[in-house]
């Protein structure tokens, strides 16, 4: 038998292959054998599929580390425990769309360069135990000239599903980032924050766009707090969300 190495785990049958978890890790072994070495893993020809697989998710999960640190203060605030591995698969899925490169040289860019690609970004959600139609009972679009939201006021008590936890206010930001994929460099711009109460209140966002065009993907960040007199206590994150809301790839 051998031991698979690979950023993910693999169980079941793959034609004549059998994965499985032990207490030593992922294993691998052929049908009806006592097993086989990691030298035969490494360069036996049946395995090659498994290796391309293993290869373009590792370069997801280096992508992935990139795109945990486009907005990290909103994620900080707005996650759980399955964030990282949702991230990797999401970019992984977007990699899937390039048709242009044989499996183990699709890339991530020529996935998000291809129909649908960009689509996939939209309505991710970092914490997926409060999605934003969990949250927020009005459906928002946003303006990509003004890059402000359609909708133009809020009633807290109406518009809102308040979290069970003790809380009185309601904290909203946007975030917009360009992520320069082929140089895995990015730069994000922040809005102001808008705090609600109890009370109707106008939205109204001040974000400046990115300098460079590669692709633009659009946060919205949507947090509660206790205030008391002067004192604001944060609740736990896993009931607040940041959500993905639009995504524009530049096409050269």
């Amino acid at each position: 038998m051998a031991k698979v190495i690979a950023p993910f785990k693999i169980i079941g049958t793959i034609d004549d292959l059998n994965f499985y978890m032990t207490t030593e890790g992922n294993l691998v072994r052929t049908k009806g054998k006592t097993g086989i070495t990691t030298k035969q893993f490494l360069n036996d020809p049946i395995f090659e599929k498994v290796r391309r697989h293993s290869k373009e998710f590792g370069n997801c999960v280096v992508y992935s580390k990139t795109f945990r640190m486009l907005v990290k203060p909103f994620f900080d605030k707005a996650k759980e425990v399955s964030f990282a591995g949702r991230v990797n698969k999401l970019l992984f899925e977007i990699v899937k769309n390039d048709t242009k490169n044989e499996l183990g040289s699709r890339s991530l860019v020529n996935g998000i360069n291809a129909e649908n690609g960009v689509e996939e970004l939209i309505g991710f959600e970092a914490n997926k135990l409060r999605p934003i139609e969990k949250i927020l009972k009005r459906k928002i679009t946003l303006d990509w000239e003004t890059l402000q939201l359609n909708i133009k006021t809020l009633n807290p008590m109406k518009d809102f599903v308040w979290p069970e936890a003790t809380c009185n206010q309601i904290h909203l930001q946007l975030a917009i980032s360009n992520w320069d994929i082929p140089n895995n460099q990015f730069e994000t711009n922040y809005s102001n924050e808008i705090m609600l109460n109890n009370e109707k209140e106008s939205i109204h966002f001040t974000i400046d766009k990115p300098k460079s065009q590669n692709l633009w993907i659009v946060f919205l960040y949507i947090g509660f707090s206790n205030k008391e007199k002067n004192k604001i206590t944060w609740i736990h994150r896993k009931h607040n969300t940041a959500s993905i809301i639009a995504a524009k790839y530049f096409r050269s």
